[in-house]
């Protein structure tokens, strides 16, 4: 399942999955997000054109996952964002690639709330 969504909606998109993150600290730039969630976690994509990919990182203090990118040019500010995640995620799992300018970050779930299948009896 993926959403496309803005900063302005972030919030309320991470309420509506039951706190997947909790609600983010900080979200003052227009960039998008997809959110792909999965039975194994859930993948935040972001685009980060015009970013130098070497000068973006992405830190997990405790439970809040951190976000930042500077420019390559002196017209495009940089950006920092802050999400706190929920006790669902297990955050020493946490990888972070960029590719072509879209920076993916995925987030696994703890063993122990992982979804399960379960079966429907029929009859």
């Amino acid at each position: 399942m993926f959403y496309t969504i803005s900063n302005n909606t972030v919030n309320d998109l991470f309420q509506d999955l039951d706190s997947v993150f909790n609600p983010p600290l900080n979200t003052k730039n227009n960039k998008s997000h997809k959110t792909e969630i999965t039975d194994d976690g859930i993948t935040l994509t972001m685009d980060t054109p015009g970013y130098n990919k070497s000068l973006i990182d992405v830190t997990v203090e405790d439970k809040t996952l951190i976000i930042e990118g500077k420019s390559n040019t002196s017209d495009t500010n940089g950006f920092k964002e802050k999400f706190t995640i929920s006790d669902k995620f297990d955050v020493s799992g946490v990888e972070a690639s960029i590719v072509d300018g879209v920076l993916t970050i995925s987030l696994p779930y703890k063993a122990e709330t992982k979804p399960h299948k379960v079966k429907v009896k029929v009859g």
